[in-house]
C-alpha cells in the first residue's frame, strides 16, 4: 500500500518529538550538598601539623561559600628567620595567579569591542609578526630548518596556552635554553619593547592551536592589554580589575610599610631561585601578567568570588554572565601537551576546567576551576557547590600535594 510522504515525514516528527518529551537531554543541575562546619575545623587541624613539622613556614587559609567566609585563618610564619607570624592580611607572590587578573582585565576589553580574542597577536604587538616554527621530519621530530607557522598565533591562542611559547623552566631543550639565556621569562632584565624583540628572533615550540604548552603567552596579553589600554599594566589593572573590586593589597611591587606583611619562604627552601627570579620586592623592568603579582588570600578571595557570581560583586559588574559562562567552559578540547592540568581536566580562558569527575587526584564537581603559582599559592572555585577556596603559602615543591590535600580536607566537610 502507498503511503503518502508527507505523512510519513509527520509521523517521524511526532515520533521524535515524543521520544524528547519522555527521555530530556539534560539531567537536572546537582544541589549543593550540606557542610560540616565542625569538619571544615579540621583543616586547621592539619595545617598546624604541618607548619609544626616545618613543611612550609606558614599559611593563610580561607574558605567561602555563597559569598560568606566559613574559614580564614593563619598559621605559623610569614618570615620565621625575622620571628614575623603569619596574619590572614600577609602579602604572597602569588606567581600565575596573576594570570586570572591579566586574563579579567582582556575580557573586560574584549566586552568593549576594543581588543578582537581572534585577531593575531601581531596586530596588537607587531614585533611579533610572521613567527617561526621548527620543521618537522616525516617521524614528527623538529629539525633544524625554521620555516614560517601555518597560521600566526592569536589572542585566544594566547588565553588557551596553544600559542607555541613556552617557559625556561621545563625540561630543558634547546628552546627553552634560548629564554633562560635571554632572560624572557625574566621581570628584572629588559622592558617590554626589548623582551618582545627578543622573542621575535626565537622559533615557537608548535604550530599555532596544535598542541598546549603553558608559557609566558599571559605576559604577552597584559602587554596586549597595556597598548589597547594605552597606560602600563600596572595602571591597567588597577583601573579594569584591582579598584572595582577593592583589592587594596594587590600590586607589582611590595615596598614601604607593606614590606612588613610580606610572607617568605623557609631559609633552606630548595626552590629559592624561584624567589629570586620573581622578586616583587623590587621594581620590575617589565609587569609581568602572568607572575609578576602579589596579593592577599582575603582580596585574591574577592576576585574568586566575583568570577563564580558570573561577573558581579557588591554591585560592581565587571564582565557579562554571559562573558563569563564561555570563558569558564571548556576551549581546548582533547588537545594535550607540557604541563596540561591532567585527566579529568581541560583549559578555558581562565584556568583548567573539570570536564569529569574521574581522572584528578582529589574531589571536586565537574565544572570547577584551579590554579596557583610556582611560589606557592593554590585555588579553587566550584560553581556547582557555590564554594571558594584559597591556601596560600611559600614553598614551591609542596604546592601540589598540598593543594590535593587540601581539596580532600574542604571536601571532606561536604555532607
Amino acid at each position: 500500500m502507498h503511503l503518502d510522504r508527507r505523512a510519513l515525514l509527520a509521523t517521524a516528527l511526532a515520533l521524535a518529538l515524543s521520544a524528547c518529551t519522555v527521555a530530556p537531554t539534560h539531567a537536572p543541575p546537582a544541589q549543593p550538598l550540606q557542610l560540616d562546619s565542625a569538619r571544615l575545623g579540621q583543616v586547621m587541624t592539619w595545617v598546624k601539623a604541618d607548619v609544626d613539622k616545618g613543611r612550609y613556614p606558614g599559611a593563610v587559609v580561607l574558605v567561602m561559600r555563597d559569598g560568606q567566609v566559613l574559614l580564614h585563618e593563619a598559621v605559623g610564619w610569614a618570615d620565621k628567620e625575622r620571628n614575623v607570624p603569619m596574619a590572614r592580611d600577609s602579602i604572597h607572590p602569588i606567581a600565575s595567579s596573576t594570570k586570572l587578573i591579566t586574563t579579567v582585565a582582556a575580557l573586560r576589553l574584549f566586552e568593549q569591542n576594543r581588543l578582537r580574542v581572534m585577531a593575531p597577536v601581531a596586530s596588537y604587538l607587531p614585533e611579533l609578526a610572521n613567527l617561526r616554527v621548527a620543521r618537522r621530519d616525516a617521524a614528527g621530530n623538529a629539525t633544524a630548518e625554521l620555516v614560517t607557522a601555518a597560521r600566526q598565533p592569536t589572542v585566544h591562542d594566547l588565553m588557551t596556552h596553544r600559542a607555541g611559547f613556552t617557559y625556561f623552566f621545563f625540561p630543558k631543550n634547546p628552546l627553552r635554553d634560548r629564554y633562560r639565556e635571554l632572560g624572557i621569562d625574566r621581570i628584572d632584565t629588559d622592558a617590554a619593547p626589548e623582551m618582545l624583540r627578543k622573542l621575535a628572533t626565537l622559533p615557537l615550540a608548535f604550530e599555532p592551536g596544535t598542541s598546549f604548552e603553558y608559557s609566558i603567552a599571559t605576559d604577552l596579553l597584559g602587554h596586549i592589554v597595556e597598548r589597547v589600554h594605552g597606560k602600563p599594566l600596572d595602571q591597567a589593572l588597577n583601573e579594569l580589575v584591582l579598584q572595582p573590586l577593592k583589592m587594596n593589597d594587590t600590586t607589582f611591587h611590595v615596598s614601604g610599610a607593606a614590606l612588613a606583611r610580606f610572607a617568605r619562604p623557609g631559609a633552606n627552601d630548595p626552590d629559592k631561585w624561584v624567589f629570586e627570579w620573581l622578586d616583587v620586592t623590587k621594581p620590575p623592568k617589565r609587569f609581568s601578567g602572568g607572575a609578576g603579582m602579589a596579593s592577599t588570600a582575603g582580596d585574591y578571595a574577592r576576585l574568586l568570588q566575583m568570577v563564580l557570581n558570573e561577573g558581579e560583586l557588591d554591585g560592581v559588574r565587571l564582565l557579562s554572565p554571559a562573558t563569563v559562562r564561555w570563558a569558564m567552559s571548556n576551549q581546548i578540547g582533547s588537545i594535550r601537551g607540557v604541563a596540561h592540568p591532567g585527566d579529568g581536566y581541560a583549559w578555558n580562558l581562565f584556568n583548567p576546567v573539570r570536564t569529569e569527575q574521574g581522572g584528578p587526584l582529589f574531589p571536586g564537581s565537574v565544572g570547577d576551576i584551579f590554579w596557583g603559582g610556582i611560589t606557592g599559592p593554590r585555588y579553587f572555585v566550584d560553581p556547582e557547590q557555590r564554594l571558594i577556596g584559597v591556601f596560600f603559602m611559600q614553598r614551591p615543591s609542596e604546592r601540589g600535594a598540598v593543594h590535593a590535600e587540601f581539596r580532600a580536607v574542604v571536601y571532606g566537610a561536604l555532607r
